[in-house]
């Protein structure tokens, strides 16, 4: 019977360990994701300042240009202001897309991992009670076994 005590206890540290580093590897995960996030927002504003002086660029020569040729306050000269803001309308929401994109895997990413830390516990858990329980069956089976050897009746 100490054996059993034994391999009972031996299975409810493994258990604990085995949580523990689910919940430490589950930790890490989220930290990786944030650092992960932090950088890609560092990256998406480095990008869209990039943009914002790429357009301004453009429209100080488009501007210059008109000014130059003498077609200041045309149509033309507008249509192509137009243009300039479009386009960087159009690159900043798609930067901001693909921001919103990377976040929203980052979160899916760390929901699975704190589900397969919870599932895990609760499958360590569950080996414990079956290897006590069978433990217990077998204790009881061989004790049935012996009273049955000796002519006595069991339960």
């Amino acid at each position: 019977m100490p054996w059993a005590i034994a391999a009972v206890i031996a299975s409810i540290v493994s258990v604990g360990a085995s949580v523990v580093g689910s919940k430490q590897a589950a930790d890490a995960q989220e930290e990786s994701n944030e650092i992960q996030s932090a950088q890609q927002k560092m990256n998406d504003v480095s990008s869209a300042r990039r943009k914002v002086k790429e357009a301004r660029v453009a429209r100080a020569r488009l501007m210059q240009s008109s000014d130059a040729f003498g077609t200041t306050g045309s149509s033309g000269e507008a249509g192509a202001l137009s243009g300039l803001n479009t386009q960087l309308a159009g690159n900043l929401a798609r930067q901001t897309g693909q921001a919103n994109t990377a976040n929203a895997l980052s979160a899916v990413s760390q929901d699975l991992a704190d589900k397969q830390f919870i599932t895990g516990s609760i499958g360590a858990v569950a080996g414990v009670a079956q290897s006590i329980f069978t433990q217990k069956a077998t204790a009881k089976a061989k004790v049935d076994a012996a009273k049955l050897a000796q002519g006595t009746p069991t339960e």
